[in-house]
């Protein structure tokens, strides 16, 4: 019983004095995003502009070594177009479907973020310290949109992956400010794992892109081809720890 007592003591001892140092804060930031594809029938020339914003923590593994994590809401926004055209299955407000016949669509599209990774950072210098991070970030998908060029509004798509899931990279510096409280400054780079638009289904219930595979003689061939696009980030991060 004594061991019991003491091994229940010790470790509520270590779990106390790991969680006191947790830390946790708030940020805000810009963001970059393009779609990875397949170039033979799609291509991505364009960058979009969107943002990002959540709540950070930092759990310490040991004094130079910390899992890292977050809840953030991201905002993307990007440009594909197709080189033979698609048919995607569009619905309005009232969710009345649109069959449209397109080249290019810009798709924004809203998810909700949690990063899991491992940070390493250096010894405080001055007052800054500095970082690199990775780790993985699964994603559900809030709400996604699609803009046909010269159609003017923004349309519901469904061909949306529910979840996705992208790695991460990225590196940045702290600057104390007083007793725990610091500044961080972090950019990040984000590389899509996961295909974002679902694959060519023949089940009416699930709303899928069908992309013209080539050009023969002057006709496009309808037959579908499966297609990439994954969804790649640049991310400026900056927030308080406290």
């Amino acid at each position: 019983m004594k061991k019991i007592i003491l091994t229940i003591g010790l470790f509520a001892l270590i779990s106390s004095t790991a969680f006191s140092q947790i830390s946790g804060g708030l940020f805000v930031g810009p963001n970059l995003s393009w779609f990875g594809v397949d170039s033979k029938i799609q291509s991505n020339d364009k960058v979009g502009l969107g943002y990002s914003f959540g709540a950070m923590i930092d759990l310490p593994i040991t004094d130079n070594f910390v899992f890292s994590s977050a809840v953030q809401y991201n905002a993307f926004k990007a440009h594909m177009d197709y080189n033979y055209g698609t048919i995607t299955n569009l619905y309005d407000i009232d969710t009345h479907q649109t069959d449209t016949v397109a080249n290019n669509i810009t798709y924004n599209l809203n998810y909700l973020e949690i990063p899991l990774g491992f940070k390493g950072k250096t010894n405080e210098i001055g007052f800054l310290s500095y970082y690199m991070k990775a780790g993985v970030s699964p994603m559900i998908c809030l709400k996604g949109l699609a803009d046909i060029t010269n159609e003017g509004d923004d349309l519901f798509t469904k061909n949306i992956r529910i979840f996705n899931m992208n790695w991460h990279m990225g590196a940045g510096f702290e600057w104390s400010l007083s007793g725990n409280t610091r500044f961080i400054t972090e950019i990040v780079y984000s590389g899509g794992i996961i295909d974002f638009i679902k694959k060519n289904d023949d089940d009416d219930d699930v709303v899928t892109v069908k992309v013209f595979q080539e050009e023969v003689d002057g006709n496009i061939l309808t037959e579908t081809k499966d297609h990439r696009g994954k969804i790649n980030t640049i991310t400026l991060k900056v927030g308080i720890l406290f």
